[in-house]
């Protein structure tokens, strides 16, 4: 059971002063006014206030009011009861950054979040992605020549993929010792790409550890 109140007030010359006998109403993203959740002002305080009973009606709303319409509209401002639903995942709202590690799973994505219109075409096909993934042990250390680089002598690791690209692949590094590795180079030459790494600033281990991952759009 949740209760969530409002307060409305107008900027008189001493001072704010609530605004009392308003209708507002709470309805969901694309609803319409008259099947809005209704808010009871206590007294003639200009607060007004609802009480969520079921746990269905949690989630993302918006707050109409009818100061400006007497059918309603929107006052510009949101509120969330409970647990944040689906509706309020606003366009591009998720990043890459707000997702540990690169990685999706079904415990980071908000039920019913996803739908079709989300996706290009509704539809969304591994089989049109090509990948590679390769480790310490495919790159070599551009001093000493070695698999794995050494951190303390190298300053840069290649990496040849084996795969033809038509283009140019998305290339992340998921770094797995104390040395600060980052990808300094990406070159595209006759379908083949070459990656070359960067080692600054080298921790304890002797050794560079890593993966690297390169993603493209499959050949049509």
């Amino acid at each position: 059971m949740y209760r969530y109140g409002i307060s409305y007030y107008t900027a008189e010359e001493d001072g704010r002063k609530p605004q009392s006998g308003l209708d507002v109403r709470l309805l969901r993203p694309g609803a319409d006014w008259q099947t809005g959740i209704p808010l009871i002002e206590t007294g003639k305080s200009g607060y007004y206030e609802c009480l969520i009973k079921e746990e269905k009606d949690c989630g993302f709303y918006e707050i109409w009011d009818n100061r400006n319409d007497p059918n309603g509209s929107f006052s510009g401002k949101y509120c969330t009861i409970g647990k944040l639903d689906a509706r309020g995942l606003q366009d591009r709202c998720i990043y890459s950054n707000h997702i540990e590690d690169g990685a999706v799973t079904a415990t980071k994505i908000a039920k019913e979040s996803i739908s079709a219109i989300h996706l290009d075409n509704s539809t969304f096909k591994l089989s049109k992605l090509q990948h590679e993934i390769q480790n310490e042990y495919r790159g070599t250390g551009d001093k000493t020549q070695q698999s794995p680089a050494l951190t303390k002598e190298d300053k840069f690791i290649f990496h040849k993929l084996d795969q033809e690209y038509d283009e140019m692949p998305f290339v992340q590094i998921s770094n797995m010792c104390d040395s600060h590795l980052f990808i300094d180079n990406l070159k595209l030459d006759k379908n083949m790409v070459t990656v070359t790494l960067g080692i600054a600033m080298p921790g304890e281990g002797e050794v560079a550890k890593y993966q690297i991952i390169a993603i493209a759009t499959d050949k049509p």
